[in-house]
């Protein structure tokens, strides 16, 4: 699996009824209008994804994820964790991820601020 497909099928696995509308999904990987398009166009032809028109809006679609889509990423989701867990966490000390734990806490507590301060009544640009 590549690393674009895991990118898409870890927030649809995790989005209620495994669907986000294709906008939203392109928000959450940080990705413009035509790279998700076209990932997902790739995705759909191998069937882990389908791409349906969206009720609420003519212009719009949601990404599903399919049964094989799934199976995809419940099958890859172990290989990424036990990765990411041997780079990032194993060489650490114990001192040194509860060091990794405050400096991570005070990184969100700035984002927070900061998303509040921009966006004060929850509405996002």
């Amino acid at each position: 699996m590549s690393a674009a497909d895991y990118a898409v099928l870890v927030p649809l696995s995790e989005a209620p009824n495994g669907q986000l509308r294709t906008k939203d999904l392109g928000v959450a990987l940080g990705w413009d209008r035509s790279r998700t398009s076209h990932q997902v166009t790739r995705m759909v032809k191998r069937g882990l994804v389908v791409r349906e028109f969206c009720e609420d809006d003519a212009r719009g679609s949601v990404v599903g994820l399919t049964p094989a889509g799934r199976a995809a990423i419940e099958k890859a989701a172990p290989n990424h964790v036990a990765l990411v867990r041997q780079l990032f966490f194993d060489p650490l000390t114990d001192d040194e991820l509860d060091e990794l734990g405050v400096v991570l806490d005070r990184m969100l507590a700035a984002i927070r601020q900061y998303t509040t301060e921009q966006h004060p009544n929850g509405r996002h640009a």
